[in-house]
This record gives structure tokens, C-alpha cells and sequence, in this order.
């Protein structure tokens, strides 16, 4: 009897210890691709613009908006590592969100379009704006667009998901795609048992693809 709850008792810790892992790396992934993605579009622009002492009002009210949605965010992880403003609003409106928000920032213009309304559980609709939100960091970043494409296809219960910008591109060859943007990405659709393609040649944009059950 001794032997057992011993024994009981290791498992019962070893089971603590990988919920604790298991926490800690959603609360990195939440950081990462949440609060980190809004505070880069903010840094990016106050970089460009540090010699401009006529920054526009308009654009110092996104920023604001921006850190202020960073500091929710924040405080929303340390209750629940659930963003509450985003439980009840539609993945649709969400990223036409971004998009305003990234045009006003950046210049760049994100066209939006699906093929029928989509009704997505939870975590699946917070993995998808994730790797969206991704992506369209990377090409701010990296792929000197002035263009993003995102359609989504649903058919038969599986919904694809197609990213295309009209920037740079790089040989995938020769680039090093094991950033922690990219293998978030990579997570995230294996996370929804998903299939994901990642093509690029100089000169003519990135086209990312992944395809999931909804």
C-alpha cells in the first residue's frame, strides 16, 4: 500500500508539472502572437516616423488604441489566457479589424473574402486570427507589400485558408524558416490537425495555405 501511493503520488505531481508546462506554453504562444503582434505594428510605425515631428492625430489615436488592447490583452492572460472582447465577436470581423488597422498604420491594403458564413469553435477561431495576425506581421516586416489576399473556402466541412501578398518573396530554399513566427504557425495548424503549404520565389509575393476541419 505504501508502494502504491507513492507511486500515486509521483503521477499525481507529474501530472501538475505538465499542466504547468502546458500553461506556460500557451501563455507564450498568447504573448507572442497576441500582445507581441500589436505592439509590434506600433513599434514599426513610431520608427518610421521618429524624424517626423507631424505625425497625424489619427495615427497617434491607433498606436494608443493599440498598446491599450496590448494591456487588456495582458491582464486578460493573467485571469484566464482567454481574450474576452474576442470570445463573442465573428473571426469576419476580427480581421477586417486588422486590416483597418494595419492600413491606417502601414499603407498596406488586406482584401478580405469567404465563400459562406462560418461558425467556428473557439479555439479554432482564436488559432486561425493568430496565424493571420502572423502572417501579416511577416509581411510588414519582410515582404515590402502594399497587398495581402485572405480567402477563406469552406466545402464539405473543411475550411482553407489562403494568404498571398504581392511583396519580395524569398527562396525557401535558402531561407531560414524556422523563425518562431513561422513555427507558431506550424503549431497552430497541427494543433487543429491541419495541413499547411508555404510557397515563395523572389519577386513574385508569399503564398501561405492551410487547411483545417470546422
Amino acid at each position: 500500500m505504501t508502494e502504491i501511493k507513492t507511486e500515486y503520488e509521483k503521477a499525481k505531481l507529474q501530472i501538475e508539472i505538465d499542466a504547468q508546462k502546458e500553461a506556460m506554453k500557451n501563455i507564450g504562444k498568447e504573448i507572442h502572437d497576441g500582445v507581441g503582434q500589436k505592439l509590434t505594428l506600433a513599434s514599426i510605425y513610431l520608427k518610421k516616423k521618429h524624424s517626423d515631428t507631424t505625425i497625424e492625430l489619427d495615427n497617434i489615436s491607433e498606436i494608443s488604441n493599440l498598446i491599450d488592447e496590448s494591456l487588456t490583452e495582458l491582464r486578460s492572460l493573467s485571469r484566464s489566457l482567454v481574450n474576452p472582447d474576442k470570445q463573442h465577436s465573428k473571426l469576419h470581423d476580427l480581421i477586417l479589424l486588422e486590416a483597418k488597422r494595419v492600413k491606417a498604420i502601414n499603407g498596406i491594403n488586406i482584401i478580405f473574402s469567404q465563400n459562406a458564413e462560418i461558425n467556428f469553435q473557439e479555439d479554432v477561431k482564436n488559432n486561425i486570427l493568430r496565424i493571420i495576425q502572423e502572417v501579416i506581421q511577416n509581411c510588414i516586416k519582410h515582404a515590402s507589400c502594399s497587398e495581402i489576399k485572405i480567402l477563406f473556402y469552406l466545402e464539405n466541412d473543411k475550411l482553407s485558408v489562403t494568404c498571398t501578398d504581392n511583396g519580395v518573396g524569398f527562396d525557401v530554399n535558402s531561407t531560414n524558416t524556422s523563425g518562431v513566427g513561422l513555427t507558431n504557425i506550424k503549431n497552430r495548424v497541427e494543433e487543429m490537425h491541419g495541413e499547411m503549404a508555404l510557397t515563395s520565389e523572389r519577386g513574385k509575393g508569399t503564398h501561405l495555405n492551410f487547411v483545417v476541419s470546422v
